[in-house]
């Protein structure tokens, strides 16, 4: 039987996407609310910063629209008052550093809560150029500035701002770090982000799976597969119910080419109830078709999937059952699965196979039966038919039909030379 045994194996690639954090228009009122708090005083967030600025003070003509404009932020559908008048602070040549540096900040706020992100990054810009505020809120606008270039596709920028955030302030926050890395990778720097995302992991800090899964994707994209896999490794044996890590895993285990670990991994994967789709089962069936002597495993597979209605009996799914009967020596299960494909395959090219395994068991007349309805649907090489048809009738004595189908075989390519060869011996 010329059935391949090859099937088609595509695992799906986990990509890890970075998701940043969106501006935070509650950065003033959080600052406030914190620098007026009695009971307390906040834990700083930039502690070892060094930045010098003078202490912010507003002037007593400035006082009550500072007041107005911070009134407003804090009233629900007010932020385009609070944009009016902290413009209005911008534009005062009179206003100082602080002033400026708060109305910037009160903006940015009030555009982020408009959908403006556009103009709440100018207005962030613009507080950390008038570098009016202290510590605190200074590097708090800077952190809020380089997200909001993540999430709008300025990756560049981000990074050089970000990069700036934690030289200056000597910051190991882990959040920091990370989405320093978003950046990196963001502008599709692999190298760049691998490098800070050690740099995360060896601050001491738990890791976050965020933080893996970015790392995976890094090493992915720059085809490191082996540490790709030392770290989904990791992953999966926190969460090993996470589908994805799992078919991720198994993913990277065959660009290594341990077969036997990817089919590790996808069985962990059905034993735990994974498997909810069917390319799922279609995975690890053709991963163990495409291994020697695994055709039982193939079967049981398959008839798991069909069994959990995740696989429909469909061509595929039909002539993937057939062949692994086939070489397993199963014929009963390939005649009958055969059959059933044959019945639903428009181009002949299961019937022609069916009629094959039935030639090889010298069940001739069905043999025979099996390769003219295939011959009927147009199979793609007709001369593997009429050589079917050539041994069924011999093995009927029926002679005249056997010459007439071997001349037939003789006519195409594929069964040319060997049809011939038979025609002259019969001479």
């Amino acid at each position: 039987m010329a059935a391949t045994r090859k099937v088609l194996l595509g695992v799906a690639v986990l990509t890890a996407a970075f998701v940043a954090t969106p501006v935070d228009a509650q950065m003033a009122r959080d600052a406030r609310e914190r620098s007026n708090s009695r009971d307390e005083a906040p834990a700083l967030i930039f502690p070892d910063a060094t930045r010098e600025v003078e202490d912010g003070k507003v002037s007593p003509r400035l006082s009550r629209q500072l007041n107005d404009m911070i009134k407003a932020l804090n009233e629900q559908d007010k932020p385009e008052r609070a944009r009016e008048i902290a413009d209005a602070v911008l534009a005062n040549e009179r206003a100082n550093a602080y002033e400026k540096s708060v109305a910037a900040q009160v903006a940015a706020s009030a555009a982020g809560d408009m959908d403006d992100t556009a103009a709440s990054i100018a207005y962030m810009e613009r507080a950390l150029a008038e570098n009016g505020l202290d510590n605190e809120q200074h590097y708090s606008t800077m952190q809020n500035l380089g997200i909001t270039y993540i999430t709008e596709g300025q990756a560049p920028k981000a990074i050089e701002i970000l990069t700036r955030l934690l030289d200056e302030t000597k910051s190991q926050n882990p959040d920091f770090i990370f989405a320093l890395a978003g950046a990196h990778y963001e502008a599709e720097q692999y190298p760049q982000a691998i490098d800070v995302l050690k740099r995360l992991l060896a601050t001491g800090a738990e890791p976050k799976p965020e933080w893996l899964r970015l790392l995976v994707s890094c090493y992915t994209e720059t085809q490191q597969s082996a540490e790709a896999a030392a770290v989904l490794e990791q992953l999966v044996a926190k969460t090993p119910d996470d589908k994805r890590l799992v078919f991720a895993l198994a993913a990277v285990y065959l660009d290594l080419e341990e077969q036997d670990k990817a089919i590790a991994a996808l069985e962990s994967a059905r034993s735990r109830g994974l498997m909810t789709e069917a390319r799922d089962y279609q995975q690890l069936y053709a991963l163990y078709f495409n291994a020697d002597g695994k055709e039982k495993e193939v079967i049981a597979v398959i008839n798991e999937g069909l069994g959990k209605g995740v696989l429909q009996r469909d061509l595929a799914t039909l002539n993937a059952l057939a062949q692994a009967a086939y070489f397993s020596e199963d014929m009963a299960l390939a005649i009958a699965t055969y059959k059933e494909a044959a019945t639903i395959d428009p181009k002949g090219e299961a019937g022609l196979n069916y009629a094959k395994v039935l030639s090889a068991e010298a069940m001739d007349v069905d043999a025979r039966d099996a390769a003219k309805a295939a011959l009927a649907k147009g199979v793609a090489k007709p001369g593997e038919a009429w050589m079917v048809i050539a041994r069924s009738e011999n093995g009927l004595n029926n002679m005249p039909a056997f010459r007439a189908a071997l001349q037939e075989a003789a006519k195409h390519p594929e069964t040319r030379e060997q049809a011939t060869r038979m025609l002259s011996q019969l001479r």
